[in-house]
């Protein structure tokens, strides 16, 4: 299992890349990074990371390698994420190395990133999910629900102030 750790300003470049990762179906094309980055509707999950809001966890494996990161950002009104439900409610993005799926750690990200929520205070995450990803099966083990919203896109929530999730 790996360690989970909070993000240092190192892991950026690690951030970006993983934000690709979770914004783009797996076998599909994707854009360079830089144009992917500049693309406000993807940027804005990591561009200029550190302001109040913000947190990261990184998994790191045996051998120290970084194999996925979790982070949340809040949003406002007037920039809101795909899976913003009010400017209280941090939006999550998670993401695992691709040949290191399905091995638990998503679970121990998603995990950690709760309770750096729940020590900051926050009453719940929000997410954006299509509902053909196999996460969705383990955003609903955590607690997650689905709520209204506009597109072919999941909009989930997780209440942390009345959660009975499994860890």
């Amino acid at each position: 299992m790996p360690i989970v750790r909070p993000a240092e300003p190192a892991d950026l470049p690690f951030l970006r890349e993983m934000l690709l990762e979770a914004a783009y179906r797996p076998g599909l094309p994707r854009p360079p990074i830089d144009v992917a980055l500049a693309d406000s509707r993807i940027g804005r999950y990591i561009e200029g990371w550190g302001r109040a809001g913000d947190a990261a966890v990184i998994a790191v494996d045996e051998a120290g390698c970084r194999v996925g990161a979790a982070w949340y950002r809040v949003f406002g009104g007037d920039e809101p994420g795909f899976g913003f439900i009010d400017s209280a409610t941090p939006e999550i993005s998670i993401a695992v190395v691709p040949d290191r799926r399905s091995k638990g750690i998503g679970s121990a990200l998603l995990g950690g990133l709760i309770d750096r929520a729940r020590q900051e205070g926050f009453r719940g995450l929000s997410l954006s999910v299509a509902p053909e990803n196999p996460a969705v099966q383990l955003y609903e083990r955590s607690g997650f629900v689905r709520v209204p919203s506009r597109d072919d896109h999941w909009t989930m929530r997780l209440d942390l102030e009345n959660e009975a999730h499994a860890d």
